[in-house]
């Protein structure tokens, strides 16, 4: 089953916790924790694994992996999406819209909008 590669993984350091804090935003709860980068990435990999083994035991839902709107959000405090969208080669219009309505993507506009915000 391994599919926990495609998500988005958010690894922080948290004062609070004294500890290497991993979260992968699109499984809901899904989150861990290592005294370093290394074990923290390691304990959020197990963490996914047991979530999607829980979800399909279950028949819950498994979220798709949306990489573009991940990287999206996690700039959004000093992203221009005017900006984005003309460096990715996509209507602003369409951008704006698609992120309001938290539509899906195109595989083209996803490759698109990763480059744009990798540059």
């Amino acid at each position: 089953m391994k599919k926990m590669n495609r998500y988005l993984t958010r690894i922080y350091w948290s004062d609070e916790d004294e500890a290497y804090m991993a979260e992968i935003p699109a499984l809901p709860g899904c989150m861990s924790h290592g005294d370093t980068l290394a074990e923290a990435a390691a304990n959020i990999e197990e963490a996914a694994e047991l979530w999607l083994e829980m979800a399909e035991k279950y028949n819950d839902p498994i979220p798709e992996p949306d990489l573009a709107r991940e990287e999206i959000e996690r700039f959004a405090p000093v992203l221009s999406v005017a900006k984005l969208a003309r460096r990715a080669g996509i209507n602003q219009h369409t951008l704006a819209s698609k992120l309001r309505r938290k539509s899906r993507f195109t595989n083209e506009e996803a490759a698109a909008i990763l480059r744009a915000l990798s540059q």
